[in-house]
């Protein structure tokens, strides 16, 4: 069958890998590269990894697969610890990262399979051949036997039919945003962390990227937003936003970042998930439609591989009655 799988993040190309070894599948991604919120942002000589920091393993089998990307040197143990400040809390599990940037596990899955980039599905629309995915360039790509969304809950909404049989599940989801302020530099700051997490808002999170495993460049800070202070300020100017971060992570570093000659920040408006669906994925086999993400379990990496392989599990099995 003709399968598309809207989003290139860590469940549509797990999705697509899976599904590709029996059926003819493309993958639709609206930015530039693959990776979703496993995204690297370059910036020679800088890098940041600006969306997901780390990941954990509490699936047998998302272990299993980790263990595989280990061997193959994509992903290392990181960071050793976490430095905490104010009631900030994390999980003692086991962290990881890929390597040389988070979007090395995409980039290799991406390698096998039809990737179409800059590609931005605006619907859907079904004929007696199939569907057929309406673009914002106003182009339409098909037919398809089946299409797969992997995008946040509210975009996947968007592009479902109303009569779409997960549109109740979908509804029930809750998103949260966060802001990514990336900082390089031309000297390294002497800071007595690789990590921290704050408790303390605007601030939720600071890395220096810099010094994960393997990677490449310059000196780099990347800094990250509370999530319930990215939802109050989503629509804010990002000027005051940036400035805000930058003077919140400056006092609490003790150094004065307004000096790094390399600032940009980034919204993400769909980075966590307060409020999952609760079911792995969401399959209409009347219309030939079905959805997975990190939204329908959780907010983690291994919620987006485990939502993706549940799926295509459960698909794989009607394929065969």
């Amino acid at each position: 069958m003709k399968i598309a799988i809207i989003g290139a993040g860590i469940a549509g190309l797990t999705l697509s890998h899976r599904l590709a070894e029996q059926h003819d599948v493309t993958v639709l991604e609206k930015a530039r590269g693959p990776g979703g919120r496993m995204s690297t942002r370059r910036a020679d000589p800088y890098a940041f990894d600006h969306g997901a920091q780390y990941f954990t393993a509490e699936s047998d089998r998302f272990r299993a697969y980790l263990r595989d990307l280990e061997a193959r040197n994509i992903v290392a143990p990181w960071p050793k610890e976490i430095s905490l400040h104010a009631d900030a809390r994390v999980s003692d599990k086991p962290k990881f990262v890929a390597q040389p940037g988070m979007n090395a596990i995409c980039k290799t899955l991406a390698s096998a399979l039809d990737v179409r980039t800059q590609i931005h599905a605006s619907g859907f629309t079904r004929n007696s051949d199939g569907w057929w995915i309406e673009t914002q360039t106003k182009d339409r790509m098909g037919p398809f036997d089946w299409i797969m969304s992997t995008a946040p809950a509210d975009q996947t909404a968007a592009l479902m039919p109303a009569d779409f049989s997960g549109q109740a599940e979908l509804a029930r989801v809750r998103m949260s945003g966060c802001f990514a302020l990336m900082l390089g530099f031309e000297t390294p700051l002497n800071l007595p962390w690789q990590a921290l997490k704050s408790g303390d808002t605007p601030i939720g999170w600071m890395a220096v990227n810099s010094q994960k495993p393997s990677r490449p460049g310059a000196y780099s800070l990347l800094i990250q937003s509370a999530n319930d202070w990215a939802d109050a300020h989503i629509e804010g100017p990002l000027g005051e936003v940036h400035q805000t971060l930058l003077h919140a992570a400056s006092k609490l570093t003790g150094h004065d970042l307004s000096s790094a000659p390399h600032q940009v920040l980034h919204r993400w408006r769909y980075a966590s998930t307060p409020v999952p669906a609760g079911v792995p994925f969401l399959l209409d086999t009347d219309q030939r439609l079905a959805a997975c993400g990190d939204w329908c379990l959780g907010s983690k990496v291994e919620a987006a591989f485990s939502s993706a392989s549940a799926l295509a599990d459960e698909f794989q099995s009607l394929s065969k009655t």
